[in-house]
Order: C-alpha cells, then structure tokens, then sequence
C-alpha cells in the first residue's frame, strides 16, 4: 500500500484498512492472495455513493472483512448463522479446532 492504508495488527494479527488514508489504487486488492480485500463503492454519511468530480464516475475504496471489530463479542455473520458453519478459531489451539472439528451433528 503506498500510504500504509492496510496493516497487520501485532496483537490480534487481524489485518485492517484505514479507510481514511485509502486512495483506491487496488494494489493490495489485486495482491491478496487469498482474494479477500475487494474494491466497493465509497459512500457520504448519508449513504450515498461518492463520485469523482473530474470524472464523474463512482469513488471505490479498499474493504474487508474486519470481524465486527466494533461489536462486542462474535462476527455477526457467524452469530446470525444458524447452521453452525461459521467459526472463528486459533489455528494454533489444536483442542479448540478438534473441539469444532469432532463436534456431534445435531
């Protein structure tokens, strides 16, 4: 990223995009190779989208999933899954990935 828009947090390892500092150059969309960063629509407080004056066409910014860091507790999407496919784990807790992993279907 040329303006440090996106970084891995040390703590968490969650990798974070500051919008604000995002200039929509898709570098780090067209670098992921996991293909998770995706270019969307910016949009005003009032939920209208962005446009470039000079161009006239829409203003597009880096984004990801965050994990709902603003939210206490779980992602949304795996507390709104009501099948029990979604799950955040530690990869490097191997009771934690066999506890999921062995689970009894319901």
């Amino acid at each position: 990223c040329p303006t440090g828009a996106i970084h891995r947090e040390r703590k968490s390892g969650l990798v974070q995009i500051n919008a604000p500092t995002c200039i929509g150059c898709k570098t780090c969309a067209e670098s992921c190779p996991y293909d998770n960063i995706r270019m969307v629509q910016a949009t005003n407080l009032q939920g209208r989208s962005k446009v470039d004056q000079a161009s006239g066409l829409p203003i597009l910014l880096a984004s990801k999933c965050d994990l709902c860091q603003d939210r206490n507790g779980q992602p949304a999407c795996q507390a709104a899954c009501p099948h029990d496919a979604l799950v955040r784990a530690d990869l490097s807790d191997i009771g934690q990935v066999s506890q999921w992993a062995y689970r009894k279907a319901g």
